[in-house]
């Protein structure tokens, strides 16, 4: 009883300081998902949803975000009986199921963020770009990075990790090989990553908005399905993505990105570690078409990004 008179204060007090939100939206810990949560709330508040709050551990992926008016822990208790009374819509946006037995997700229909949307009834014209708000001090604090190509290596780290998106590091060191004579490059990603040569080596050294800024300046990124490239296209970061044959990229990804993706029988298996083909997907990707990539990307470095709209019936 105790414990739910105090649900019904603090919810009273959040009503109280910052109105009753229309919706209140969460996903969980991954950090890629959390980020996609930006486009819903973006959406939510151009329909005339102004007062909309996140839930997330993730404060950093949400601050300055005039789309949300409040990010509260993602365990954060709220009265349900008060949020029902005011109509206040909680909605946990998901587009897959996870079934252990077979290792694999659920295959989308339509592209993840469609999927999400449609827990939350968003119709229409969808505007597939994430919202990340860098202050002038932090993009300032990055421009050291200015034409350099940041890279990074795995998702190992990751809360979920995939083995199927993983690519061989030693075809990343080669990519490196081919380009450094004339580009720089800067790694990020985890601190137990393997470490490249010839690169600037910041791997664990930078948190989520020191990352985001560092993309916002380079030149481009080069990476694997992710969290960074969903980082990278809320600061408008022209990306390499090596796609392999896990998923395609008009399930997960972005357009305005050269997507390298592996079109083998098995695809798209949405697989996280099990694979019955030895990832032929990845295998068959060459450094010198992620090179050829990379240079391609570089010659329209000065264009702006191609819109990515999706349309959700």
């Amino acid at each position: 009883m105790k414990n739910r008179i105090k649900t019904i204060k603090s919810t009273l007090f959040y009503f109280y300081k910052y109105g009753i939100p229309s919706y209140i939206i969460a996903f969980g810990e991954s950090l890629g998902d959390n980020l996609l949560l930006t486009v819903l709330s973006r959406e939510l508040y151009g329909r005339r949803h102004k007062n909309i709050w996140v839930k997330s551990n993730q404060q950093q992926l949400f601050e300055h975000n005039p789309d949300i008016k409040l990010i509260l822990p993602f365990g954060a208790l709220l009265s349900g009986m008060l949020l029902k009374a005011f109509n206040v819509k909680t909605v946990f946006p998901k587009y897959t199921v996870y079934h252990p037995e077979t290792d694999g997700d659920e295959i989308p229909e339509k592209h993840i963020i469609l999927k999400m949307a449609d827990d939350l009834q968003l119709k229409g014209k969808i505007d597939l770009k994430p919202v990340l708000i860098l202050t002038v001090n932090e993009l300032k604090a990055a421009q050291w990075a200015k034409n350099h190509i940041v890279i990074t290596t795995s998702g190992s780290a990751a809360l979920f990790p995939m083995g199927n998106k993983e690519w061989d590091v030693k075809k990343y060191q080669q990519v490196v090989d081919l380009l450094c004579q004339t580009h720089k490059f800067i790694q990020l990603g985890s601190q137990t990553d393997a470490p490249l040569k010839n690169v600037i080596d910041l791997r664990g050294k930078t948190t989520i908005r020191q990352t985001a800024a560092i993309l916002s300046n380079a030149a481009l990124l080069v990476s694997h399905v992710g969290f960074m490239m969903h980082l990278a296209r809320s600061v408008d970061c022209r990306s390499v993505i090596i796609y392999g044959g896990r998923e395609r990229p008009d399930q997960s990804g972005y357009i305005s990105f050269k997507n390298v993706y592996s079109a083998v029988e098995c695809s798209p298996c949405w697989l996280h570690n099990t694979c019955h083909y030895d990832k032929k997907c990845m295998q068959m990707i060459l450094p010198c078409t992620v090179e050829a990539a990379v240079i391609e990307q570089l010659a329209l470095i000065n264009e702006p990004l191609p819109a990515d709209i999706l349309y959700n019936g």
